[in-house]
């Protein structure tokens, strides 16, 4: 369990199953709790030791970040919040919300902000005075969820609102897959010095056993393929100079999905 503290919230990490992530957001003058895309229940209440939670947010339906919500809810007491778009798929949901939503936590308040692209209802919570970002599925370190639900235009739209916040804002998403990103970012633009450096930093946090989530904004707009389609660099490896960013998007993605498979063989 990893715990940081930002602009009076703290975020508790804790690794579950193979390679997600929930998170614990406490509002550290109020002792107000949220819990971020449970996976399971027991973690989280084997760290809460009784406490009281007040919200679970869920940023999608995906099982392994709703299936602890309904004996956490149960248990705690907490109020179930995830998109409107998805409510017949969310355990023990309370409120449907939509980009433009606000949610209180405690004295903070988060923004919803509509990502469709993983999912067709995806949102994001935005803890604007924090400065952080619980993304879920829709941008990891070094790279970015699969389009499963919407159309790989729709995902690029969502993923260029996030490029649009401030580059400080720390990004919490919900899985550990920056290794497998560094190697397949690594083939897109290899003489990406930022790139390198955050290969280095991954290598030395994953053998510590450490998360390597957050990251900045900035870092993604540096170093992530994904972020980044608007460059020449790119644009001109893939053969892409005049497609409009969604197209080349839509290839870098298709890319992807094929890397994936070939490492699975």
């Amino acid at each position: 369990m990893i715990v940081e503290k930002c602009n009076g919230l703290s975020v508790q990490i804790l690794p579950v199953l193979e390679d997600n992530y929930i998170f614990l957001i406490e509002d550290l003058r109020t002792g107000a709790l949220a819990v971020v895309d449970p996976t399971e229940a027991s973690p989280v209440l084997d760290v809460l030791e009784g406490r009281r939670v007040d919200l679970i947010l869920n940023t999608h339906h995906h099982w392994d970040h709703v299936l602890g919500n309904t004996e956490i809810k149960r248990k705690t007491g907490a109020r179930v919040i995830g998109p409107a778009a998805e409510v017949d798929d969310i355990p023990g949901i309370d409120r449907g919300v939509i980009g433009g939503d606000t949610v209180a936590l405690g004295e903070h308040i988060a923004l919803v902000i509509d990502v469709p692209g993983n999912t067709s209802g995806h949102i994001a919570f935005w803890f604007k005075e924090a400065g952080l970002l619980f993304s879920g599925d829709t941008i990891f370190h070094l790279g970015c969820g699969r389009v499963q639900e919407a159309m790989p235009a729709q995902m690029w739209t969502s993923i260029d609102k996030i490029r649009s916040l401030p580059p400080e804002t720390l990004i919490y998403s919900s899985h550990e897959y920056a290794a497998d990103n560094a190697r397949f970012a690594l083939t897109i633009e290899p003489d990406n010095a930022d790139l390198l450096k955050q290969i280095a930093l991954i290598e030395d946090k994953r053998q510590a056993g450490m998360p390597t989530v957050p990251s900045t904004l900035a870092t993604e707009l540096a170093a992530n393929p994904f972020l980044r389609v608007d460059r020449a660099s790119i644009r001109s490896r893939l053969g892409c100079m005049e497609s409009a960013n969604w197209e080349v998007f839509a290839k870098l993605r298709r890319m992807k999905d094929a890397f994936r498979e070939l490492k699975n063989l």
